[in-house]
């Protein structure tokens, strides 16, 4: 499993906090819905923050903790929906699980690569007037945590996860043993509709656990001792590309704030969607 390593077969992990926000760092608000793209960001005050593994249980890949500032930018309030995506791409399926749809219009597009993710952002871009793009990796932690320092955004208690995130259960264990779960029951055995669960500080929604989220920076098991303080993305040599946030399918060790992977553009996933910056 890659939650012990660099990068593994991320097919079969997928499938397997108190809130500690500093009132200081908590800046956001509603930048209002791009009406030709028919999304909603938020406007989120950039500064500076404690980047990787702060509570000492994640990867040797969250580290080392590292002060990293971003400026501000304006984040998606939910992941993009099905709905969103079909707009671009009419054909597109997310899929099923066990017979459970993944395809309904509000439920967070899945099974599109990073590739798809960066296709759909240019086309938007062309639509709309405005230039969208997707979160570097710096920009999705800080918008993630939102304040906080704990493992998740709500603070360091894993079972409060089910209060505001879409993730592996006490119900998807029973089915499914060998999943590692959370001890709650957020009453979802697949992806939720976006926007169901409680926001984090920021008033962002989904930002742990429902889908993972391609982020733009290549992906380096390093890049933590390598990259710049200010609005770092890592850009150099790689195979892989970044997913952040866990999904439904995954427990308390895979959706963590600080928790990252590598995975090949290529790759489509039936819990790996995305959400976009819009570029002012």
């Amino acid at each position: 499993m890659f939650l012990r390593v660099l990068v593994v077969n991320v097919f079969l992990v997928l499938s397997l906090v108190l809130l500690t926000a500093h009132p200081a760092a908590v800046f956001a608000e509603t930048a209002g819905t791009d009406n030709a793209a028919g999304i909603e960001f938020v406007a989120v005050k950039g500064g500076c923050f404690q980047m990787g593994d702060s509570v000492g249980d994640g990867d040797p890949n969250e580290r080392p903790v590292h002060e990293v500032c971003v400026n501000d930018f304006s984040m998606g309030k939910y992941e993009v929906t099905n709905d969103q995506f079909k707009k671009f791409r009419p054909g597109h399926k997310s899929g099923t699980f066990e017979g459970i749809s993944l395809d309904d219009p509000k439920q967070p597009v899945v099974n599109v690569s990073w590739e798809d993710a960066v296709e759909y952002a240019k086309w938007l871009s062309s639509k709309t007037g405005h230039a969208y793009r997707l979160p570097t990796e710096a920009e999705w932690e800080y918008a993630a945590r939102a304040g906080s320092t704990a493992a998740y955004f709500w603070g360091n208690d894993p079972n409060e996860a089910c209060k505001y995130a879409n993730v592996a259960d006490a119900t998807a264990q029973k089915k499914y043993p060998k999943w590692r779960a959370f001890n709650c029951d957020d009453g979802n055995l697949v992806a939720a509709p976006v926007g169901s669960f409680k926001p984090n500080a920021f008033g962002l929604y989904d930002m742990l656990g429902n889908a993972w989220e391609w982020v733009e920076d290549v992906y380096s098991a390093e890049a933590y001792s390598k990259l710049p303080k200010n609005n770092p993305v890592y850009q150099g040599s790689g195979e892989y590309r970044v997913e952040r946030g866990g999904g439904w399918s995954n427990g308390p060790l895979g959706v963590r704030s600080s928790h990252r992977a590598g995975v090949s553009p290529s790759f489509g996933h039936r819990s790996l969607g995305f959400r976009l910056v819009m570029v002012k």
